[in-house]
């Protein structure tokens, strides 16, 4: 377990080799997930959020999802990003917390609703990335998610590599993401060795669902954010513990916010986020 460290923005870090956090690579992700909230089959692919490094392809709409995949030409890789539930508010109220055992190793398990909004996607989703590797010549994945889109792109970056599936996992960043699995999913996550930051801000209430009285975990790498966005902490939460100096701070009573929950990297998430 290495030391936590607190950064300003800005600073190169001291980091071991397991985790080296790029700041920048991670306002394109944010960026990528906004992106999902703001588009629709009608639109321009022109949004506020809309990286003009970034080549939109194709988005999917169904489940009452969105997924909005294309090519970034900084980083070379396939990006793929998932929209949260439409109403957070609602979806964080009416959140189901039974699970799946749906692998071949019967003690993996996944909150039962996470899993299967994944798999209506999963077809359509990967269709998609073959016919973007046979035109951009790249295998590499850059998936990211907000909120309930989280839990699903950490979902599908473990179906990539559980699977054998034939791309590489470039990055999997994600931003205030529920806890998707139980102890075993997380202990196989990490054995698979899926490049992952797990960004949350400050008191923001999604991390802290489902609970952990539920078997429910996290994955690393937690990267914890201040209030204002001004500051971010490299926590130390492996194990299937949370780093009680990041996230986990506020609990168990404080771990309330909505706000917090639809604003991150300073930008506004959401259906009524930063958009146009």
């Amino acid at each position: 377990m290495f030391p936590l460290h607190t950064l300003l923005l800005g600073v190169i870090p001291f980091l071991p080799l397991l985790f080296a956090y790029d700041n920048h690579q991670t306002h394109v992700a944010v960026n990528i997930s906004q992106a999902a909230y703001c588009m629709n089959p009608f639109s321009e692919w022109d949004c506020k959020t809309c990286d003009t490094n970034n080549d939109y392809e194709k988005l999917i709409d169904k489940s009452g999802m969105q997924v909005v995949l294309g090519y970034n030409h900084e980083y070379g890789a396939i990006f793929v990003g998932y929209r949260g539930s439409e109403n957070i508010q609602n979806w964080i109220s009416n959140l189901q917390v039974s699970k799946i055992y749906p692998y071949s190793d019967e003690n993996i398990a996944l909150e039962k609703g996470f899993y299967n909004l994944f798999q209506s996607l999963k077809q359509n989703v990967y269709s998609v990335i073959d016919n973007l590797i046979d035109k951009y010549k790249t295998n590499q994945l850059f998936i990211t998610g907000h909120s309930l889109g989280a839990a699903l792109a950490t979902i599908n970056a473990f179906d990539v590599k559980y699977h054998n599936e034939p791309y590489q996992i470039f990055t999997l960043i994600t931003f205030g993401s529920p806890r998707v699995g139980n102890t075993a999913f997380v202990d196989k996550f990490s054995q698979l060795a899926i490049p992952c930051t797990r960004v949350t801000h400050y008191y923001d209430v999604v991390p802290h669902v489902p609970e952990n009285f539920l078997d429910y975990y996290h994955v690393s790498q937690e990267v914890w954010f201040n209030e204002p966005n001004s500051e971010y902490t490299i926590c130390s939460d492996g194990d299937n513990k949370e780093d009680p100096q990041c996230s986990d701070a506020c609990s168990p009573t404080k771990c309330t916010s909505l706000s917090d929950h639809l604003f991150y990297m300073k930008i506004n998430m959401g259906e009524g986020g930063d958009c146009w």
